[in-house]
C-alpha cells in the first residue's frame, strides 16, 4: 500500500519503536502491504489507517479461517476420539485371543513332545498329534501379530490425539487473545501448530522412532484443510481399519429388534400310525426389547391356521406362546419366563418351557431348567446338562425329570458325542429312560449332517441323515414332524411300556434371496411294540422378515 507523506512527521521517540515494530511484523506475516518509507517518516493518522487496515484484516483472518480450522480440528477430535476407543477394544480381544491361543498352544505342543519322547513314534499316533500342534502354533503366532498391531495402533492412536487437543486449544487461544500482553511489553507470536495424526499404513513391523511420529502429527494438524480437501483422512483411516482383522464390541442400534416369519408347511404321512394328513400356514413374530444392555424382555407372537386336517388349540388363534426375560447375572446367564427349550438336540423334547433356566461356564458349559414343560398332564420338570466343545469335537451328557400329575414320573439319561468329518459333522447319542415303577429301557441316535460356514446365504443347503432307535421311555415330546406322537401314547394318553419307535430320517434345507427357505424331510419309522410302519413326507416354505441389520 502506498501511504503518502505528512507535514508533521512523527519523531521516532524510545516509546514509539514497539509501535512500528509490530506493524512491521503485521506486514510481512501479510496482514496489510509494506510501507513505502520508513515508518517514523508517516504521521500518527496515517499510522493509524495501517493499523485499521491489518486490524481489519486480522480480524477477518481471526474469526474466519481460524474459527473455521477450530470446527475442522473439533469435528477431526470426535473421530479420532472415537478410533481411539475402538482400537482399545481391539487390543482388549487381542490379548484376550492370545491367552486363549497360548494356552491352546502349551497344552497341544506337549502331548505331541510327551508323547514322542515315550517312544510312540507310529504314523498314526504322531501325525494327528503334529497337525494339532502345528496349526496351534500358527494361531499362537498370528495372535501374537495382532496383538502386537492392535498395542501399537493404540499407542499412536492416543497420542496422535494429544496433538488435535492441543492445537484445539492453540486455535482457541488464538481466537480469543488471551495468549498476547498489552503496552510495550507486547510480544507477538506465532503457534507452530500442534495436530494429531495417524501413520498412514499402520504397523509395518519396524519401530518408528517417536521424533518421526511427532512430526507426522504436526504436519496433519498443520495440513488440516488440505489433507480433509483431498481425502486423505478418509483414507488413513480407512487403510487402517482395513489392516486390522481385530472385531470390535457389539453395540445394539437400536432398543427394540424384530424378526418375523411366514411359513407354509404341507404333511403327508401312511401307514398304521399315520395319523392326518396335514397343510397349514403359521406366522410367527420374535420382539426383543434392550431394557439396561444387559437384560431383554424377549416374547413370541404364533397365529396358525390348517387348511386341511385337524388343527390344535392354537388352529385360528394368535397366542404369546413366549414371554421371558434374558441376561446375564454375576458369569450365568439367566432365562426367565415362558422360553423355548430343546432338550437333547429336541430328541427328548423340544417346546415351551416355562421357568428359569441358568447357563455357566467356558469352554465347559452347565445348563440347569427347573420348571415344567409345557405338555399335559406334566406337572414338574427339571433338567442339568453338561457340554464341552473342542475345536472339533463335542461331548455332553445330561439328565432330565418328568413329574406327572398321576403320580407318574419319567427320568432320561443322556450322553451325546460330535466329531467333524471333513466337510460332515457325524454324531452319537446314548439315551436311557425309565418310567417309575418299571425297568428302564436304552435308545440311542445316530447323526450325520453337513452344513457349509455359509449356509445363511442364497442357493445354499444343509442337510442331515439320523437313524433312531427309542422306547417311549425315552422322550416326552420330540421335535420330528413324523408322527412319533402317536407311537408315544396309547388312547388314553397313558405311558406305553412297549411303545417306541426305530426307523430313519432325512432333511434338507436350500436358501433362496430375499429370506426365502424351502426345507423337505422323510421319514420312515417303525412302532417298537406292534412292528406298525409310518412314512412322512413333510415340505415347507419360509419366508423370513427383520427390522434391523446385523
Amino acid at each position: 500500500m502506498g501511504v503518502g507523506l505528512s507535514a508533521s512527521p512523527v519523531q521516532a521517540a524510545s516509546n514509539d519503536v514497539w509501535i512500528y515494530d509490530s506493524i512491521m511484523l503485521l506486514a510481512k506475516e501479510g496482514y496489510m502491504d509494506m510501507p513505502e518509507k520508513p515508518l517514523n517518516a508517516y504521521s500518527k493518522k496515517e499510522l493509524g489507517q495501517m493499523v485499521a487496515q491489518a486490524l481489519l484484516e486480522f480480524e477477518k483472518n481471526r474469526t474466519g479461517s481460524l474459527a473455521d480450522e477450530y470446527g475442522r480440528i473439533s469435528r477431526l477430535l470426535v473421530v479420532d476420539e472415537v478410533q481411539l476407543k475402538l482400537a482399545k477394544e481391539q487390543e482388549r480381544e487381542a490379548e484376550s485371543r492370545i491367552k486363549s491361543a497360548r494356552s491352546k498352544a502349551a497344552k497341544d505342543t506337549e502331548m505331541y513332545v510327551r508323547r514322542s519322547m515315550q517312544g510312540q513314534n507310529r504314523l498314526e499316533v504322531m501325525q494327528p498329534l503334529k497337525e494339532k500342534s502345528d496349526s496351534s502354533l500358527r494361531k499362537i503366532e498370528q495372535a501374537s501379530r495382532d496383538y502386537a498391531q492392535a498395542k501399537s495402533r493404540v499407542e499412536q492412536r492416543a497420542k496422535m490425539l494429544d496433538y488435535v487437543r492441543k492445537r484445539q486449544q492453540d486455535l482457541l487461544t488464538g481466537l480469543s487473545g488471551t495468549g498476547q500482553t498489552s503496552g510495550s511489553d507486547v510480544q507477538i507470536s506465532t503457534t507452530s501448530g500442534y495436530g494429531e495424526s495417524t501413520v498412514a499404513g499402520g504397523y509395518n513391523g519396524s519401530v518408528v522412532p517417536s521424533s518421526v511420529l511427532d512430526t507426522v502429527g504436526r504436519l496433519r494438524a498443520e495440513f488440516l484443510p488440505e489433507l480433509d480437501e483431498n481425502g486423505s483422512l478418509d483414507s488413513m483411516n480407512a487403510r487402517q481399519q482395513l489392516e486390522s482383522n481385530m472385531p470390535v464390541e457389539d453395540v445394539p442400534d437400536q432398543q427394540l429388534k424384530l424378526d418375523a416369519e411366514v411359513r407354509y408347511d404341507v404333511r403327508y404321512s401312511s401307514g398304521a400310525d399315520s395319523g392326518e394328513s396335514r397343510q397349514r400356514a403359521r406366522a410367527r413374530l420374535y420382539p426383543d426389547y434392550n431394557i439396561d444392555n444387559n437384560w431383554h424382555a424377549i416374547g413370541m407372537l404364533e397365529w396358525e391356521k390348517a387348511f386341511t386336517g385337524s388343527g390344535d388349540d392354537k388352529d385360528g388363534k394368535l397366542k404369546l406362546d413366549r414371554y421371558y426375560l434374558s441376561g446375564n447375572v454375576g458369569i450365568a446367564h439367566m432365562d426367565l419366563g415362558a422360553f423355548g427349550s430343546t432338550m437333547a438336540e429336541g430328541n427328548i423334547y423340544d417346546s415351551k418351557f416355562m421357568g428359569v433356566r441358568v447357563q455357566a461356564g467356558e469352554p465347559v458349559k452347565y445348563t440347569l431348567e427347573y420348571g415344567k414343560a409345557a405338555k399335559d398332564k406334566i406337572e414338574q420338570s427339571y433338567d442339568f446338562t453338561i457340554s464341552y466343545q473342542g475345536a472339533v469335537y463335542r461331548v455332553e451328557g445330561g439328565f432330565y425329570h418328568f413329574k406327572r400329575r398321576d403320580e407318574n414320573s419319567q427320568d432320561i439319561y443322556m450322553a451325546n458325542y460330535h466329531h467333524n468329518i471333513g466337510l460332515l459333522d457325524a454324531g452319537a447319542m446314548l439315551l436311557y429312560g425309565r418310567n417309575k415303577g418299571e425297568s428302564g429301557k436304552t435308545g440311542y441316535v445316530f447323526t450325520l449332517g453337513y452344513t457349509p460356514q455359509n449356509s445363511w446365504q442364497p442357493y445354499t443347503f444343509s442337510s442331515w441323515l439320523k437313524y433312531y432307535y427309542q422306547p417311549s421311555s425315552t422322550y416326552v415330546s420330540h421335535t420330528m414332524n413324523a408322527m412319533v406322537d402317536n407311537m408315544r401314547y396309547d388312547k388314553n394318553d397313558s405311558f406305553n411300556r412297549n411303545g417306541g419307535f426305530k426307523g430313519w430320517g432325512i432333511g434338507i434345507n436350500y436358501n433362496l434371496p430375499a429370506a426365502w427357505t424351502l426345507g423337505l424331510e422323510f421319514y420312515r419309522l417303525q412302532d417298537l411294540e406292534y412292528g406298525r410302519r409310518s412314512n412322512t413326507i413333510w415340505f415347507a416354505v419360509t419366508k423370513s422378515f427383520q427390522n434391523y441389520h446385523e
